[in-house]
């Protein structure tokens, strides 16, 4: 009796089992259906935390990407040269920053197989990227022009860095050259902004947001914007190799950084009301993932093309200077390095949304 009764309520235990696992099936399924989250595909940006990076910044948070299947882990550098050997090396899908002479030599002299395909940010006349300051002690002695340089002591991060470029197509707007001036390689824009406060050097290119706080200290004095001396291509977006192979993918990323671009180009950067809950929420993303104060941040925002689209042209003229100061020994190959038809294919995708 007791073996039936066992056989009995082992049979039950089975029945109740089976059937809890015909009712688990249809959840297992529904996963099955939930075919967005298995699409979305990681991309690992390179940043280095500045503004030049605020249409993605904020195409990230609110959502424009993960349209396109795509979701971004940003990657923190310290400065271009690491970042291009992260993406030279594929550690990173995609590098974001400004032209270097190290850029270029990698890009001609390593054969590289990084390609440029979109705007990062540009100097434009009106826009407050970067500035040429100078020490309050000298601006006060009468050195408010560039001409007023010849002789001193200038800082900039590292030769062929971005800075040095700046640097010396400003002086030239001014009859001199980086030769006129006692250029002093510091390392980072950190140790340039010490050495502007401890007064061991007169002047250097610095972002506007580090010039903010300078002027705001009363330590330094801007003598002019880069862009409103020459308008330029200041930084770039650019692709691994092993990320080119996935084309799909590399599409769909750069769809959603064209899009983000609209949205910043029209809402933040050229924003008709800043009082809106829309742009205070797209300062406080661009504050967040910068580190600069929220009221800093409105006051410093970086030109980026409407369609994230390249002055391609502009980068013979990097490679032109950098060419006659020798800081590269080739030319950049423009047809070779940039990659516009993906661009093209890119900004359709777009269209189509």
């Amino acid at each position: 009796m007791k073996k039936l009764l066992y056989v009995m309520l082992l049979g039950a235990i089975m029945f109740v089992l089976v059937a809890c696992g015909k009712e688990a099936a249809p959840t297992n399924s529904s996963n099955d259906d939930s075919k967005d989250s298995k699409e979305v595909e990681l991309v690992k940006v390179g940043s280095l935390g500045n503004l030049s990076n605020a249409s993605m910044y904020i195409g990230d948070e609110i959502g424009i990407f993960q349209k396109y299947g795509v979701d971004l882990q940003f990657e923190s550098f310290k400065g271009v040269q690491p970042m291009s050997i992260a993406v030279q090396t594929n550690e990173v899908d995609v590098g974001t920053g400004a032209f270097t002479a190290g850029l270029f030599n990698l890009l001609m002299e390593g054969n590289s197989p990084i390609r440029i395909v979109a705007d990062g940010s540009q100097e434009r006349k009106g826009y407050d990227s970067t500035a040429l300051i100078v020490t309050k002690e000298l601006y006060d002695s009468g050195v408010t022009t560039i001409e007023g340089l010849k002789g001193k002591k200038v800082g900039i991060t590292q030769n062929g860095a971005s800075v040095h470029y700046m640097l010396g197509k400003s002086l030239e707007s001014g009859g001199l050259s980086y030769k006129d001036v006692e250029v002093t390689p510091l390392g980072s824009l950190g140790n340039i902004a010490a050495a502007l406060e401890s007064k061991q050097i007169d002047a250097a290119t610095l972002p506007s947001t580090l010039v903010a706080k300078l002027v705001a200290n009363d330590h330094v004095k801007v003598i002019a914007y880069v862009g409103d001396i020459l308008e330029m291509q200041a930084a770039g977006v650019y692709f691994s190799g092993k990320f080119m192979e996935n084309k799909d993918l590399a599409v769909k990323y750069l769809a959603g950084y064209i899009e983000s671009a609209r949205y910043y180009f029209n809402n933040v950067l050229k924003a008709k009301d800043t009082n809106s809950a829309d742009y205070n929420r797209d300062i406080e993303i661009l504050a967040k993932q910068t580190s600069i104060p929220k009221e800093a941040v409105g006051k410093n925002l970086n030109y980026i093309d409407e369609n994230a689209k390249l002055w391609s042209e502009d980068l013979k003229t990097w490679s032109d200077w950098y060419l006659e100061n020798k800081l590269i020994e080739t030319p950049l190959d423009i047809e070779k390095v940039v990659d516009k038809e993906l661009y093209d294919e890119a900004l359709k995708l777009v269209d189509k949304k």
